[in-house]
């Protein structure tokens, strides 16, 4: 038989075999090796958590990708406590007293993830920069300050609470002459969503995008898809800077784009048209905004990112805070009567809108229901990491966290803490009422808090409080027979138990109901 030669290529095929063998164990040692470390040679090592967490972030981003964080800190802050470590760099806090430290300054910034999914330029919501977010913030302050929205608060009742009741009162005319009685189904998601796009819409781009008047909704269609091209960027980032991986998100991104900046461009036109300006909008604020420090404007993409911030975050954020806040209503028949008296007892006079102030003032348990709503759904409740500043951080007083670790803020599950709110898990707006009531309100944290809190919260609390004060004068409400959710749907989850089943709901850096088509659904009639 003839001997292999030391150069044959039958005796090289094996050799390079277990050099390649040697090579993937090497690497699964390396990677081994790494994957301790970050679970145990590090001091969030003593940090309560599942201990896969301890060694890798998937499970993190399994959850984010299903629109489901919320539930997932949830259920972890309450089998672990109020600080969890949730990935290998990655730690949750659910203390309201601990965020509020963290979210008081810009010591803790906001993580690189806010950045990534940036499309032209950083926005106030996204910038990581301090000195970028209080120059951002001394420019746009004015136009979302109360002050400055009294100014607007008919514009906002016209295109809000007026538009939708028009609409409702037309759907019960046709099911009159249509023979089916003086009582409408209509879907309250859809109609809040309309009425928050058209106020944007009027307030921010100088026209009413006529929503609630049966208009093509495809530019909303437009803003979910920007959002979640904003959204898988920031995840990975390869997505926001290749096109043909997502090319009808891309195409939407473009038309959100587009509106905005032809709606400054139009603006701009009328105003050298005229010589002057003719209108005191948020629009023509944000186009006059001016660093009171340095004199400095909002210029190109700046505008036109703070603009198109101002239509997503105004819009979904306020339309699905109204769609809780009656949901939960719609749930408790006997808050909903009592509320319903005191509206009506406070403004008998049908033909006279409610305004803000007169809601608030007349009507405590209006606000107190919201709130608890807010409570229980914050409208912006996913991941919102925050980075350890160097030197490390305590939570808690107790648990050592080093530089570069990513806080999250876990609002959801804040809002929700059993050691902080009393029947955490059940609506309950008379917490907010009574000499109490004012103090517990800096433990929710659904605005937000400190340096970072939301600038449209005055904005959306105008919308919610008009919209919902003359709806519910207006109108009885019931569920139909048929609704999926409501109080014949008693919840069995520990802690809710005999409550009702709360329309479930996914969290794409905003939250919002799931098959809002059809749970959301209503009979109206006009009131007695």
């Amino acid at each position: 038989m003839q001997q292999l030669s030391a150069h044959s290529p039958l005796r090289a095929a094996p050799t390079a075999a277990v050099l390649c063998a040697a090579a993937v164990a090497a690497a699964a040692a390396v990677m081994a090796w790494v994957a301790v470390r970050r679970a145990l040679l590090t001091p969030l090592r003593r940090i309560p958590g599942p201990a896969l967490s301890s060694f890798t972030n998937v499970p993190m981003h399994y959850h984010i990708a299903r629109g489901k964080f919320h539930d997932y800190l949830e259920r972890l802050h309450a089998q672990y406590g109020e600080v969890v470590r949730i990935g290998h760099n990655q730690v949750s806090v659910a203390d309201p007293a601990e965020l509020r430290r963290i979210l008081a300054s810009h010591e803790f910034r906001k993580g690189a993830h806010y950045e990534q999914g940036v499309m032209m330029s950083p926005s106030t919501f996204s910038c990581i920069d301090p000195e970028l977010n209080k120059k951002r913030r001394r420019q746009l302050g004015p136009a979302y300050a109360l002050s400055a929205l009294r100014g607007l608060e008919a514009t906002i009742v016209e295109h809000g609470a007026q538009a939708l009741m028009a609409a409702w009162d037309e759907r019960i005319r046709a099911a009159l002459e249509a023979g089916d009685g003086a009582r409408a189904e209509v879907n309250y998601f859809h109609g809040f969503h309309g009425v928050a796009v058209d106020v944007i819409g009027v307030l921010g781009f100088g026209r009413s995008f006529g929503l609630t008047q049966g208009a093509d909704a495809g530019i909303v269609d437009a803003m979910r898809k920007h959002v979640t091209l904003v959204a898988l960027s920031a995840r990975v980032p390869v997505v926001g800077t290749r096109r043909w991986l997502f090319p009808r998100l891309h195409a939407a991104r473009d038309r959100v784009v587009g509106v905005a900046r032809g709606a400054i461009g139009l603006r701009r036109q009328e105003m050298a048209a005229r010589g002057e300006k003719q209108r005191r909008d948020i629009l023509q604020r944000l186009i006059d905004a001016r660093d009171p420090e340095t004199g400095e404007a909002l210029h190109g993409p700046a505008l036109t990112i703070e603009v198109l911030l101002m239509m997503i975050a105004g819009t979904d954020t306020t339309s699905n805070t109204m769609t809780y806040t009656l949901m939960h209503l719609l749930h408790h028949p006997a808050v909903l009567a009592r509320l319903q008296r005191d509206i009506r007892q406070a403004f008998p006079d049908a033909s006279a809108a409610i305004r803000y102030d007169e809601a608030r003032e007349r009507v405590p348990l209006l606000t107190a229901v919201i709130l608890e709503a807010m409570r229980l759904h914050p409208a912006v409740n996913g991941y919102q990491p925050r980075t350890v500043p160097a030197g490390g951080a305590v939570l808690r007083g107790r648990y050592a966290v080093p530089a570069r670790t990513d806080i999250c803020v876990a609002i959801g599950a804040a809002n929700r803490n059993a050691r902080v709110w009393e029947r955490p898990l059940q609506f309950d707006p008379g917490r907010f009422l009574g000499p109490d009531g004012e103090a517990r309100r800096k433990d929710m944290l659904s605005f937000s808090s400190g340096v970072r809190m939301c600038l449209g919260r005055n904005l959306a609390m105008i919308e919610l409080h008009t919209v919902l004060a003359n709806v519910l004068r207006r109108y009885a409400l019931a569920l139909p027979a048929a609704a999926p959710y409501g109080p014949h749907r008693p919840s069995t989850r520990p802690g809710a138990a005999g409550q009702p089943e709360h329309i479930p709901g996914s969290s794409f850096i905003t939250f919002g109901p799931d098959c809002p088509h059809q749970n959301c659904v209503v009979e109206i009639s006009l009131a007695g």
